[in-house]
Order: structure tokens, then sequence, then C-alpha cells
């Protein structure tokens, strides 16, 4: 293990965990990386944590530990956090937040309310400032310095230092949205869990703003998602102590490795447009959706997102799903279609699933299609036998990510076939 490894914490939504594990091992730097509630934890280096901020594209945040203990009572709350050296990390001139989240709840006497269990953890920290400096940070919930994230599980108490700040789903080029859009880390972990080579056709028949496709396309030419070149977004550990872990990382030299990433690809695509033979190849895709406005805001974000030849290679087209043509004779559709909510007629979801089952039965022969719902059951609606059901979140909402393999014909059709 590097002398200068930490260890830390990426967090990303429920039933993404193996998929962020596969690419944080992926990773140059990290090393003993392991599924964790809501995460994987991991040792690396700073520099390495620093550059997951920019090419990460499952965390929604990265967390170095900064201590953890156990507790017997409350008090000993407030003894783990006076303990840590947090003048290290940052100055009492900066703002902090903390936030909480408890995992198995703790074994005290009496129930720790949430909100104690926080004012202890601040009152530590100020403790141990008071001790070392004299004065104490102050407290800012809304655009705080530095933000601390503890986590309770039964009596073991961890506490991390946040170095992302916003939300790594926050990408930058989502200027507008769809009524029911995915976070861009969902969509991206939803892409690699289908396996898709990047290369085949990809297309989206419910697109909305054009999230999985954007996120496919960035994916399969391995652009950095956490830069922008147009509007380059801060990460919270830029602003950490130049005493810190992490105050030696060379963030310019990070971006400069990001654009240059962006630029030889940028320049791959020209090639490629101005040779067939040579450069760099977009897979074929397309998103479509009934509104058109939807795929303006689409159209509008890819350009944003991507150089614009890989924007270009995208093609948005206003359509019904069981209008919708297949770009090739194989490929991937991917599809968040409504569900929930924004189904409420009385029947309407059964006959909008048996609709689209019949339409993949239709059109998609020979195509493997990814669909995410709220409903558990929506292989037994749509009449087809889901060859692999993930349990996932799309924030609160319980889903799952079901593949199907399609064929000519119904399933029924297909085993009298082979019998």
């Amino acid at each position: 293990m590097p002398q200068d490894a930490l260890a830390g914490f990426a967090v990303c939504p429920s039933g993404l965990e193996d998929a962020l594990v596969q690419e944080l091992t992926a990773m140059p730097g990290f090393i003993s990386v392991t599924k964790g509630r809501g995460g994987a934890a991991f040792t690396a280096p700073a520099q390495a944590i620093a550059r997951a901020n920019l090419w990460a594209r499952i965390p929604t945040r990265i967390l170095v530990t900064a201590g953890q203990g156990r507790f017997r009572n409350p008090e000993d709350i407030r003894q783990i956090a006076t303990k840590i050296l947090w003048e290290q990390w940052f100055t009492f001139r900066q703002t902090l937040r903390i936030d909480l989240a408890v995992g198995r709840e703790p074994k005290l006497e009496k129930p720790l309310a949430r909100n104690f269990a926080t004012l202890l953890i601040k009152d530590g920290i100020c403790d141990r400032f008071r001790t070392a400096r004299g004065e104490r940070p102050s407290i800012d919930t809304t655009h705080p310095d530095i933000r601390v994230w503890a986590f309770i599980d039964q009596n073991e108490l961890t506490l991390y230092l946040d170095t992302s700040g916003e939300p790594l789903f926050k990408r930058g080029w989502r200027q507008a949205k769809g009524e029911a859009p995915l976070r861009e880390n969902l969509a991206a972990a939803l892409i690699a869990l289908t396996e898709w080579d990047g290369k085949s056709a990809l297309m989206d028949p419910f697109c909305g703003s054009g999230t999985l496709l954007i996120e496919a396309m960035q994916q399969a030419l391995r652009l950095p998602p956490g830069y922008l070149p147009q509007s380059p977004r801060e990460f919270a550990a830029e602003h950490f102590h130049a005493q810190s872990p992490m105050g030696q990382v060379n963030w310019r030299a990070l971006r400069a490795e990001a654009k240059e990433a962006i630029d030889r690809i940028t320049k791959g695509l020209a090639q490629h447009a101005a040779s067939a033979g040579s450069g760099i190849v977009p897979p074929a895709m397309q998103g479509s959706d009934i509104d058109p406005r939807m795929l303006q805001v689409a159209q509008g974000n890819a350009q944003r997102a991507l150089p614009p030849l890989a924007a270009a290679a995208i093609q948005w087209v206003t359509s019904t799903v069981d209008q919708t043509k297949p770009i090739a004779a194989s490929g991937l559709l991917v599809a968040n279609p409504p569900y929930g909510k924004r189904l409420e007629q009385p029947g309407e979801a059964a006959d909008f699933e048996r609709s689209l089952g019949e339409t993949l039965k239709k059109n998609f022969a020979g195509w493997q299609a990814w669909i995410l719902s709220d409903n558990l059951k929506l292989d037994s609606g749509m009449r087809l036998k889901a060859g692999r059901r993930v349990p996932v979140f799309n924030g609160d909402i319980e889903c799952r990510w079901m593949r199907f393999d399609m064929v000519a014909g119904s399933n029924r059709e297909r085993d009298k076939e082979l019998s």
C-alpha cells in the first residue's frame, strides 16, 4: 500500500454498488475496493481520489476518512470528533456543514436522536479548533466551504470529509430536463450494467432530455464526465488546507489531462469525418420521444456535453414507441419509460406494458432491450421473460433494470420451434 494512501468511501445510488466497485477497481491508484451499503470503501492516494472526481461516472460523491471510533454513550460521540486533527484539513475561517446517516441503530440506553448526534459532532469539531487554534469555524448549511459526513452503524462512528462538493451527477451540461429525469450517474451505471460494447447501435425510444444516450456516448468515447471545458467545476477538496493530505494535489494537471483527452477524441472524430478509414468512429444512436420540445432539450444537452461531431452522431426523432423502427439489424435498446404517477388513468399502465412488449417483439428481433420500471412485474405485463432483473433505486423509488433478449415472434413460439 502506498505511504500516502487514504481510506475513503465513494457514495452511489442503492443497487449500483457492484457497478461502482468494478469502476473504481479499474481506476489508477485505487486498491482494496470493497462493496458497502450505498457505495464502496477504498484506499487510494490523494491524486487518484482527486482524479476520480473528474473521471468516475457512477459515484455521487467521494469521501475521505477523517477518523472513527466506537461509542457507548452520546458523550463518546463528541469525544471521537474532538480527537481528530481537523486543523490539518481546514481552517477555522472556513464554514462547515455536518450531515449524518445511520445504518443499524446504535445500542444505547435511550434512542439517539439524529439532530442531537449531529450537534455532538459539531461541538467536538469546534472544541478541537478552540484547543488547537483558539477559534472555531462557523456553520453554514447552505453553501459551506467544508462538508463533513458522519455515518453511524450500531455503535461505530465514522467521520468523512467530502472531496466532491456539489454531487458528481451534476455534470454541468443539463440546463433543462424532462418530467422525471434520471440522474446522470444513475444513467451511466445503467449503461455500464448492460455491458454494451460502445460500438453497436443504441436506441432510446423514451429519450426525454437525452440522459441515457448522452452518458452512453461519453462512456463509448471515454470522455471525462467531471470536466466540461466551457465551464469547469470546482471540487471541495480544492479548498482543503494546503498542508492536508490532499493539499498537494495538482488540480491544474488533472484538468489539463481531461482537456487533452477531449481534444484527442475531438481530433479523432474529425479524422473519421474526413476519411472514413481512420480516426474515431462514434456509435450509431437514436433518441425518440413523442414530445418534440423534449427533443430540442435533448439536442441542446448533447451539444453542451459532447464534442460537436459526437453530438451530431445522435439522431433525434419525434415518434411514438410503436412507430419506432430499429436503426440496425441488431443493437441495444435502453429505456426509462413513463411509470408510477405518470400513468394515472385506470388500465393505462397495463395497456402501455402490453403495447411495449408487442412493439419489441414485432420491430426489434435480434436486439437486446433494457427497461427501467418501478413495476416489479413489468415482464409479466409485457408478456416477455426478463433475462436479468437488477434492483436499483431511482431516487427513492425502488425499480428493476430488466433485460430482454428479443427474438422473432413470441417466446412461446420460439420455444415451440426449439422443441
